[in-house]
C-alpha cells in the first residue's frame, strides 16, 4: 500500500498538484489538515479539519494498512483509545515533521508543505506499507531531499 501523506499547505493548490503529478500511482493521498481548501481542490487527497480550516472535513481519518490501522488527525494530541487501537498515528499541526517509535506505535508528522517551522523549504511523507515491513521517508519538497528514512518491521 502506497501513501502520500501532507498537512498544513494552507492554500497551496500547485504543491499539491505538483505531488499527485511527482507519485501518480499512490492508493491514498492523505492531508492532515489546515488545506484551507474544499474537497473538489484538494481531489485526490483526503483530508482532515484543521483548525484553520472553514470546509467540513472529519476530525479523523482511519485506514486499514497491511501492518494495521492508520490514523490521521490534525493536532498532535491523541487520546489513549485512539493510540491503542493504532498503528500509524499521522498528526498536523505544528508545521515541523516528526518521526518516533513508542510502544510499537508509529507516530507521525509529515511538516508543512508551505509554512514549515523546521529549517526546510516545506515537507511531505511517503508511506508504502506491507505486511511484514513499512518504509516511510520525508522529503524536502523543494531540493527532494531524504530527511527522514525509516524502515519498521
Amino acid at each position: 500500500m502506497k501513501i502520500l501523506v501532507v498537512s498544513d499547505s494552507h492554500g497551496n493548490e500547485s504543491l499539491l498538484k505538483e505531488l499527485v503529478k511527482a507519485y501518480p500511482n499512490m492508493d491514498y493521498y492523505l492531508h492532515a489538515g489546515d488545506s484551507g481548501l474544499d474537497r473538489d481542490t484538494l481531489y485526490p487527497f483526503v483530508s482532515v479539519k484543521g483548525n484553520t480550516d472553514y470546509y467540513p472535513f472529519d476530525e479523523l481519518i482511519r485506514i486499514y494498512t497491511p501492518m494495521g490501522y492508520l490514523l490521521v488527525k490534525h493536532k498532535p494530541w491523541f487520546t489513549n483509545e485512539q493510540i491503542k487501537d493504532n498503528k500509524f498515528l499521522i498528526n498536523g499541526h505544528t508545521h515541523q515533521y516528526s518521526f518516533s517509535i513508542e510502544s510499537d506505535k508509529i507516530f507521525l508528522n509529515p511538516g508543512s508543505l508551505s509554512l514549515p517551522r523546521d529549517n526546510t523549504n516545506g515537507t511531505f511523507m511517503t508511506m508504502n506499507i506491507e505486511k511484514e515491513k513499512a518504509t516511510i521517508i520525508i522529503y524536502d519538497i523543494e531540493t527532494k531531499n531524504v530527511l527522514i528514512n525509516k524502515q519498521i518491521s
